[in-house]
């Protein structure tokens, strides 16, 4: 248990290097037997390169480990969340410690064999289909109904929101003043994040109002545009008036966005899956501080995914009770534990302390909390499905 301990924290310590779950480009879908045989294969292959201290070699091997696991992993989110966010906890950081200019054999080799091991786990439930969530189950419950459809009005508020947030940032960049337009900036993000499984299955929206400045040439392509165009300009380089153009066209993403939400209708066992998406983008891509690199916005983003996952709980967590009192427990007393941190390390409001200037420890502490918190997250929807 002990050496268990200091690899995941030594995996910690590789995810905040900036370097955790990235968006990967987009990669040709495969069947789980497929992909998941590939991805072994991978793994076999690195342990060969890694026990050979073929650093070249097994840094190629980053990106192709990301996309097989891209390949195939839609179709284990939905069946298989526990074992999903298993095989994260490891292949994530393995990826990143590849990239690393100094590769740590003992921790990427220890990575390697807990990864095989826990993909080999899934392979096995998969292909006998044992502990899979049981969506029917979940579709006739009427509790779970009607959870669904008060989740359904969250969403529809949260897209209102979000129009509404926009507004005051595009009021606060044609204003011309700098602090009142990155305030802005901040609070137009939090319904966004809140609601972000759903926003994703709007992919075109989704990929020109969030896109990341590592999908084009630069901060200057005029291909970029979005939220980070905006953080880019407001927070680096200062200037309120080139924001103009694209705070503009945010707001009519947004509106688009808005409509679209609100001709979706979200079913049970569709809104209870949202709840591990959440919580993995919260800890394995939102940690690293990448996403919100400029605006060091990373704590209340974080807020934000955690609110949508308490959102979902605490609509089915009275289901969730009766059929697993320890489980609905052990959620609540974490839960609680990831607020208060990220109240003590950012102020709730328009204001927030950057993250990438807060002591490493303290980011390992809410990383670790926010991996406690998704652990009994996502055994949720199979015990709900029981």
């Amino acid at each position: 248990m002990k050496k268990k301990l200091i690899i995941l924290a030594a995996a910690t310590t590789l995810v905040l290097a900036g370097c955790g779950k990235t968006e990967t480009a987009e990669v040709t879908k495969v069947p789980f037997k497929e992909g998941s045989a590939a991805l072994l294969t991978s793994i076999d292959q690195l342990k060969g390169q890694l026990d050979a201290n073929k650093i070249k070699d097994a840094k190629k091997l980053s990106t192709q480990l990301e996309d097989q696991w891209a390949s195939f992993e839609d179709e284990v989110k939905p069946k298989f969340p526990e074992l999903y966010f298993k095989v994260e906890k490891f292949l994530i950081p393995l990826e990143a410690g590849l990239k690393q200019d100094k590769l740590d054999y003992p921790t990427l080799t220890a990575l390697n064999t807990n990864a095989k091991a826990a993909m080999a786990e899934l392979t096995t439930a998969f292909t006998e289909n044992k502990g899979a969530v049981n969506k029917d189950v979940i579709e006739a419950s009427k509790e779970l109904q009607e959870a669904a459809k008060a989740y359904n009005k969250y969403v529809q508020d949260q897209g209102k929101q979000l129009v509404s947030l926009l507004e005051q940032l595009d009021t606060a960049v044609k204003s011309g003043d700098l602090k009142k337009a990155q305030e802005a900036y901040g609070q137009s993000r939090m319904p966004y994040e809140r609601i972000e499984p759903i926003i994703e299955t709007f992919s075109e929206l989704d990929g020109v109002m969030d896109a990341r400045v590592d999908d084009f040439k630069n901060e200057k392509d005029p291909a970029f545009t979005g939220y980070h165009r905006i953080e880019h300009l407001l927070f680096v380089k200062k200037n309120v008036k080139d924001a103009e153009p694209f705070s503009a066209r945010l707001l009519e993403d947004g509106k688009k966005m808005q409509q679209a939400i609100a001709a979706t209708t979200i079913e049970p066992s569709d809104f209870i899956a949202g709840v591990g998406e959440l919580m993995e983008e919260a800890q394995s891509s939102k940690i690293t501080g990448e996403e919100e690199r400029w605006s060091g916005a990373t704590v209340p983003v974080i807020r934000a995914n955690v609110e949508g996952a308490q959102a979902i709980y605490d609509l089915v967590k009275g289901e969730l009770k009766k059929k697993d009192a320890a489980l609905d427990e052990k959620i609540s007393k974490s839960l609680a534990a990831v607020i208060d941190t990220m109240n003590t390390l950012s102020p709730v409001g328009p204001t927030w302390n950057d993250f990438g200037k807060l002591d490493q420890a303290k980011q390992v502490d809410l990383k670790n909390k926010l991996e406690a918190l998704a652990e009994p997250l996502v055994k949720m929807p199979g015990t709900l499905s029981k």
